[in-house]
């Protein structure tokens, strides 16, 4: 009850429109060669790569209204329901960096799901 007074007193915030998370909803950004081409060394294009793949999931899960904790194998499955990664396995930082983009969403309380 608290939880829903202080929201409503809270002017207007950022609003995501919610969807069923399926294949393609999260647009990926650019890959690391799109967005710097050549100039980015192989750590900082990894580091990219692993970082736009693991917004897009996080903000489809939150749309969705997945909330943490989510076991590996669940963003896994949110990975790939993304079009250009439907046989790949998150690595172990890539699900790390998808639950704290996760947890900053839902942390943050001026993002909130429009429905």
């Amino acid at each position: 009850m608290l939880r829903a007074l202080r929201r409503a007193l809270r002017p207007a915030r950022l609003r995501i429109p919610a969807r069923r998370f399926t294949a393609g909803i999260a647009a990926l950004p650019p890959t690391a060669r799109e967005a710097f081409g050549t100039d980015a060394t192989a750590a900082e294009a990894i580091a990219y790569n692993r970082r736009r793949v693991a917004t897009a999931t996080a903000v489809a899960l939150y749309r969705s209204g997945h909330v943490l904790p989510m076991p590996d194998d669940h963003l896994d499955e949110a990975v790939r329901a993304l079009d250009d990664f439907q046989y790949s396995a998150p690595s172990p930082e890539t699900r790390a960096a998808i639950r704290a983009a996760l947890a900053v969403l839902e942390a943050d309380y001026t993002v909130t799901v429009a429905h």
